[in-house]
């Protein structure tokens, strides 16, 4: 008996420094931040509408939060003073905001992953404003706390990448710098079609992508998949339906074939790239057998879905697809020089 109650004694007191702690981390995570501005009146700034109410932001904001990819800003001539990592843990270089453009964002503060934002490193920077995706919309009370607030809805997913665009260039006063990109984005579309004439609707155009653990192919409802449905291209049937991306098993390669095959990885130093190189399936696929493999950007392709890695994914297709197409490669989106970066074709030992 007396054991019994020595041994309810220990649980219980278990319990409660248990639920002490509990109670200590839940006040530490959800205590007030300190206000770090002065709210703006309605007269004195801009009123903007967006996913989670209505905020006053600055007429001509100066320093500025981004909770995820900061190459359109940069493009459009906005230079962040703090963003979030973006990807998964695995990627290559995944403590940079862009490996591609690191001289134009190695001097933007790092403040965590968008998952986990380190809101303290925030209120030190004091932005003037923040903006945000629906990903971390859940945080907006505290981000408001901080700075005004704007999240953009991006429920519709990647396909409505126009949009979420213009939407994120009217909270920063750049609408118009936007709608040139647009602009200038669908010309270049235009231009891609005619020189490709009739192999425009004959050429099947295949996405995929290699990870740690396993193999994605990327369909209509994915960034890559809009650009390419906005071009005309054409898609294999396993990758024209309705959704972002499908796992594939390495017994199911076939739905990786086509005329053209564009492939990212997540990290080649950890990825099933090899692995699929190994087996028989790989070296019987068609666009193996034409070495018409490519590997390209996942922060191109997949990460910083936006105006600057659609007019890349256009440089992508020019180069590989339409003679001498590198003559119609571009240098240059808004106030960003891209990288003259190519995409790379696998070598003829590894088709």
């Amino acid at each position: 008996m007396a054991s019994s109650l020595r041994k309810l004694t220990i649980q219980s007191a278990v319990l409660f420094i248990l639920a002490c702690a509990a109670a200590v981390l839940f006040s530490a995570c959800h205590s007030p931040l300190p206000i770090n501005y002065e709210p703006i009146s309605p007269s004195a700034g801009r009123v903007v509408n967006h996913a989670n109410g209505e905020s006053v932001i600055p007429l001509d904001p100066q320093r500025v939060v981004i909770m995820g990819s900061v190459i359109d800003a940069v493009a459009l001539g906005v230079e962040p003073v703090g963003a979030t990592l973006t990807g998964i843990p695995q990627r290559a270089n995944v403590n940079q905001l862009s490996p591609m453009m690191h001289d134009k964002t190695d001097d933007i503060a790092v403040l965590g992953h968008s998952n986990q934002p380190n809101l303290e490193s925030m209120v030190a920077l004091g932005p003037d404003l923040i903006l945000a995706t629906q990903k971390t919309g859940s945080l907006y009370r505290r981000l408001a706390q901080i700075a005004p607030t704007v999240v953009i809805d991006t429920s519709k997913g990647a396909s409505e990448w126009k949009t979420y665009v213009l939407n994120f260039a009217i909270a920063l006063g750049k609408e118009s710098e936007a709608q040139a990109l647009v602009q200038q984005y669908e010309q270049r579309v235009t231009q891609f079609r005619e020189l490709m004439g009739d192999r425009l609707e004959t050429t099947l155009v295949s996405v995929g992508r290699f990870r740690p653990d396993h193999v994605r192919i990327y369909q209509q409802n994915s960034f890559s998949g809009a650009v390419l449905a906005d071009i005309g291209l054409l898609r294999p049937e396993r990758q024209q339906k309705n959704k972002p991306f499908e796992k594939i098993s390495i017994e199911d390669l076939s739905s990786l074939d086509g005329d053209v095959l564009f492939f990212m990885q997540d990290n080649p130093d950890n990825s099933m790239l090899g692995q699929v190189q190994g087996h028989p399936l790989w070296s019987q696929l068609d666009v193996v057998k034409q070495q018409a493999v490519y590997e390209v950007s996942l922060e191109v392709w997949f990460l910083n879905s936006g105006i600057v890695s659609a007019h890349m994914m256009l440089n992508d297709l020019f180069r590989t697809l339409v003679p001498n197409g590198e003559q119609y490669v571009i240098t240059q989106v808004g106030e960003l020089s891209l990288p003259s970066e190519l995409p790379s074709e696998l070598p003829s030992a590894a088709l």
